[in-house]
């Protein structure tokens, strides 16, 4: 049987009701630091699988902290605070947390919502077939790699389900609260704001790998759509 997935919690002492259920609970294994400085030590010494983050967490700046996990790692992180702010919430989610949480969500939210946001630390899960080609993407379900038109992309676990989701329903518009329910395993409705600002990530990581514009269009006021192979877009590598 495979072992607990291993969660980083870095926030202050006195942790917040949720956070510390979760460091209770018998679905992870959980190490929990208190500063910013801990978090990047942690990083090396235990490897985790995931990482909530708090925006209250002494020491080194938690937004550095968020930007330097990022830059060396793609593991799931979950940010939260204790009241939402539009503004933190939008810099988090382009900076490439996964999700934002609050304390103003209803307690007994907390923890589900947590456990579904990091749902991916688990490990993968099983699908219909190792790969998904289509002629110019391959995504490998197992390693978690994607490979566009002959250039290897560099993708967190949320844009390469993201990317898979796409790529499972070519042609078709799939609209944010379709993707919500589909890459986060959230209710439609939840803020759409993850939607974008992941697919943002993701055209930038396409087109810095490719050189190429991302073969993502937007559908005004409905959703995002992933042409089929040889469809109307200009295909990554082509002048």
């Amino acid at each position: 049987m495979p072992s607990r997935p291993l969660l980083l919690i870095a926030a202050p002492d006195g942790l917040h009701p949720a956070l510390a259920r979760l460091a209770a609970g018998p679905q992870y294994r959980t190490v929990v630091v208190h500063s910013g400085e801990k978090v990047l030590r942690a990083l090396y010494e235990y490897r985790p699988d995931g990482l909530v983050l708090s925006l209250r967490l002494p020491g080194l700046d938690p937004w550095e902290v968020l930007s330097r996990v990022r830059d060396m790692s793609d593991l799931p992180i979950a940010v939260v605070d204790l009241t939402y702010r539009v503004a933190d919430a939008a810099r988090a989610l382009e900076a490439g947390a996964d999700d934002y949480l609050t304390a103003e969500l209803p307690d007994r939210l907390h923890l589900p919502l947590l456990r579904a946001r990091l749902r991916r630390a688990a490990g993968t899960p099983p699908g219909p077939a190792p790969l998904v080609e289509d002629g110019l993407l391959t995504l490998d379900l197992g390693t978690h790699e994607a490979v566009l038109a002959g250039h290897p992309l560099d993708l967190t676990p949320i844009e390469f389900d993201l990317l898979l989701a796409f790529a499972r329903h070519p042609g078709q518009v799939l609209s944010a609260d379709r993707l919500l329910r589909t890459v986060w395993d959230v209710p439609a409705g939840s803020d759409a704001s993850r939607v974008k600002y992941a697919v943002l990530r993701l055209r930038r990581k396409i087109a810095r790998a490719t050189g190429a514009p991302a073969p993502i269009e937007t559908v005004r006021g409905v959703g995002y759509r992933y042409p089929p192979a040889g469809g109307s877009a200009r295909r990554p590598g082509q002048d």
